[in-house]
């Protein structure tokens, strides 16, 4: 049995969940509650998990969220709660080359999340904010999705009517289209902003799309509660 632990939020454990969810594995979802005061300063109310690290019961992650209970076993940080999963059920790709393309565009995503919380540490957040959307970001992401055009046979991506599902590598559903589809639908508050930034990203808008009309995710995403974060 499969037990995520995180706090009642998407954050770090989101992807994780989509992976068990579209591979359609039995999980439980533990959700420690944490109250957002003040998203500024990072002030939150999260007793619960406070209490459980100050007793030492979180010792095998060294205080830290999210984890997985796999059986006896505990695997801690997020990415390689990923990762482990993804190679579990099957979405690392058909071969060890695959596999390696498939992790290199989940570090893009990494870097692209990095550049982006810098921006929003800097003095001028207002203004650094509007060039991130309008020129960082879609710059960033016109030269990944030229890099997914150019690695995978989406050249009848761009045909009239075109209308069949495309992943980042391979023909299946990997954990690289998994971690796009979160990046561009759930990290960013500014919705609209990302789908301006986005506009242009032929590949990334045609996986977007795949990911969010599998079944079991989309039926996983229209249920889920609303959370802080």
């Amino acid at each position: 049995m499969l037990k995520l632990s995180y706090f009642n939020g998407k954050g770090m454990g989101e992807t994780s969940r989509l992976i068990m969810v579209a591979a359609g594995a039995k999980f439980e979802d533990f959700r420690y509650p944490l109250i957002v005061n003040d998203w500024a300063t990072y002030d939150m109310t999260r007793k619960e998990f406070d209490d459980d690290k100050a007793s030492g019961k979180l010792w095998k992650s060294i205080g830290k969220l999210p984890f997985l209970n796999v059986g006896d076993e505990v695997i801690s940080q997020s990415k390689a709660i990923e990762r482990y999963l993804a190679r579990r059920f099957k979405m690392m790709g058909e071969t060890a080359e695959e596999g390696a393309l498939i992790d290199s565009y989940c570090e893009y995503i990494r870097d692209f999340k990095t550049a982006y919380q810098a921006v929003k540490r800097k003095e001028n957040r207002k203004e650094a904010l509007v060039e991130w959307f309008e020129t960082t970001l879609p710059e960033k992401l016109t030269a990944f999705d030229n890099l997914l055009f150019g690695n995978n046979d989406f050249q009848n991506i761009l045909q009239p009517g075109y209308n069949t599902q495309k992943f980042a590598v391979g023909d299946k559903l990997s954990l690289a289209d998994i971690v796009i589809y979160a990046f561009l639908t759930d990290f960013f508050d500014d919705k609209e902003a990302v789908a301006g930034a986005c506009n242009n990203c032929v590949v990334l808008k045609k996986i977007v799309k795949t990911v969010g009309e599998n079944p079991k995710i989309k039926e996983w995403v229209e249920n889920r509660e609303d959370t802080p974060f």
